[in-house]
């Protein structure tokens, strides 16, 4: 894998040497390192995110979005030119990028028939979804071939009970919607983290913490400029028909260590 270029966030493919020599400085020649696919761009290019440093690089084999690759770098200058190291075993290797590969493909087969039908709503009850899918059996086909493909991620966790689930319904304008739900820890109540694809605020997780009558919510996405009006906006909701206390929710910054999605936190964490 070459890096043939970097930028500043939010900069062109090749603008700049701030991340490359950023990287340059931190690392040696045969030095092993990890690192997070973030993007998948035309011409077999790639975002990835090494050591929290963000490079465009080319490469020879592809990798689902989110997917943990390790390299050994074998040249710094004048180009960073990095060997991808092949692993094997439960958490991290080839075994688990097939199933991960196959569910992002179901689903983004589904987002590209469900989109224009959603009309770009914000939300859709899921009686709604059902009735849509009720109405074409294409869609149907392709919704329940990304719902097998998120059961088979579950399997890999290797807990009854944490899931995965794919849950489009929950924010039908954005991209790369998952579910995953689990026992929080040492508490008795469950955790839920919703997440999505936004197109102004990148990656958004929705972090819910629920009991019998309380619930908490905290939202972190990836870009803030429009933190505050959502915060004051959420705030200002009212849920008078649930039959549970709903906290108002707090924003944050996602870190950039959750930029490869919860998938690849929980089925490619070393």
């Amino acid at each position: 894998m070459r890096i043939r270029g970097s930028g500043k966030d939010g900069g062109g493919f090749f603008g700049g040497r701030n991340r490359s020599d950023s990287f340059r400085r931190k690392h040696r020649l045969g030095q092993k390192v990890r690192g997070v696919l973030l993007k998948n761009v035309p011409d077999d290019m790639a975002w990835v995110e090494i050591n929290g440093d963000r490079l465009l690089a080319q490469l020879s084999v592809v990798h689902p979005e989110g997917a943990r690759l390790t390299f050994i770098i074998e040249q710094l200058t004048p180009y960073i030119i990095l060997k991808e190291l092949r692993e094997h075993g439960h958490g991290g290797g080839a075994d688990v990028l097939v199933p991960a590969n196959a569910f992002d493909t179901a689903r983004a087969l589904f987002e590209a028939r469900f989109r224009p039908l959603a009309d770009q709503k914000t939300s859709m009850p899921a009686r709604e979804f059902l009735i849509l899918l009720a109405g074409s059996a294409e869609l149907y086909t392709r919704y329940a071939d990304a719902a097998r493909c998120a059961e088979a991620l579950t399997a890999l966790l290797g807990n009854d009970e944490e899931r995965i689930l794919y849950q489009p319904w929950l924010a039908p304008e954005t991209r790369r919607q998952v579910t995953f739900v689990r026992p929080a820890p040492d508490t008795g109540l469950t955790e839920t983290i919703v997440e999505f694809d936004h197109p102004s605020m990148g990656l958004v997780r929705a972090e819910f913490l629920h009991g019998k009558d309380r619930v908490a919510c905290r939202l972190k996405m990836q870009h803030m400029r429009h933190a505050k009006a959502l915060a004051r906006y959420l705030a200002a909701k009212a849920h008078p028909e649930l039959p549970l206390r709903v906290d108002p929710p707090g924003v944050a910054k996602l870190p950039s260590s959750g930029h490869g999605g919860i998938i690849a936190e929980r089925i490619f964490r070393k």
